[in-house]
């Protein structure tokens, strides 16, 4: 979570960025650039495309920032996008590869994704090996909360659902971050 200093000057770079101040769009995406990427690459459960993914979320970001609410925080409104982003890129995918496998056409289906995600400050090998074992959703709600610091609140309106919700959703992602945790024993 970016703090209060932070957040002012995002405020200030979204509000020139809005009249049309190309600097200081690019700015901002200078600024959040390697956590959009990050994002991304956890929910494509891959880095491979996350880069792209990240882009073209900041292209939807430009487009749409005349909807940005003034006073919340930039990063989960961009998460949103960047998640959205990732998910529509996986739903292609998947139209692509039922259409390749219908077709007949195996060789049009790519190499599986198996790049691992680094999560940068994980203390362990063995965590980062459960968690990349996790669900996407489960590893994205863990990185949103430990890596990117989000708040529930935050991580809500990055997901698009309640604080409730996150809450759950958190719990359910640690019970099965414990159990992948133990298969690593």
């Amino acid at each position: 979570m970016l703090d209060s200093i932070d957040e002012r000057f995002d405020a200030e770079l979204i509000e020139r960025a809005q009249a049309g101040d190309l600097t200081a769009f690019g700015e901002l995406v200078r600024r959040h650039q390697r956590a959009a990427i990050r994002v991304a690459a956890v929910a494509l459960g891959s880095s491979t495309g996350a880069d792209d993914v990240a882009q073209e979320a900041f292209m939807k970001a430009h487009a749409a920032l005349h909807r940005f609410n003034e006073g919340s925080p930039f990063e989960p409104w961009l998460f949103r996008i960047v998640t959205n982003t990732a998910r529509n890129r996986m739903r292609l995918l998947g139209r692509q590869r039922a259409l390749a496998v219908r077709s007949g056409n195996l060789g049009a289906i790519g190499a599986p994704m198996a790049d691992e995600i680094v999560a940068g400050r994980a203390d362990s090998q063995d965590l980062i090996k459960a968690i990349n074992r996790l669900r996407p959703a489960d590893r994205l709600i863990l990185m949103y909360r430990w890596y990117e610091e989000l708040s529930e609140t935050e991580i809500a309106d990055a997901l698009g659902c309640r604080r409730g919700t996150v809450k759950s959703r958190l719990s359910r992602a640690m019970t099965r971050l414990r159990v992948e945790l133990g298969a690593d024993s």
